[in-house]
């Protein structure tokens, strides 16, 4: 069963920053907003403590742990406290 396309219910990406709706992409792939094309991601712990290594796929950015295997984009950030803050506010 096919359903028909309604504008605006497609899937839009959030800056990990502040929230707001991500339109561009930093140089390391990951969708942000245009306040902080210039942040990246750095620093990032799995649950088991060890560190999160981002990857970029074909449906989009996640995350790897040496010891848990791939960890999904999302719960990486929820892990870490989402939104993130910048490395300037700490």
């Amino acid at each position: 069963m096919r359903f028909r396309k309604i504008y605006g219910e497609s899937k839009t990406d959030v800056c990990p920053f502040c929230g707001e709706r991500a339109i561009t992409s930093n140089h390391q792939g990951v969708p942000v907003c245009m306040a902080h094309k210039q942040e990246e991601l750095s620093n990032l712990k799995c649950v088991c403590g060890s560190w999160l290594d981002l990857k970029i796929g074909k449906y989009g950015p996640f995350f790897t742990c040496l010891n848990c295997g791939i960890v999904s984009y999302k719960k990486g950030l929820s892990i870490n406290g989402y939104p993130l803050r910048s490395i300037d506010s700490l």
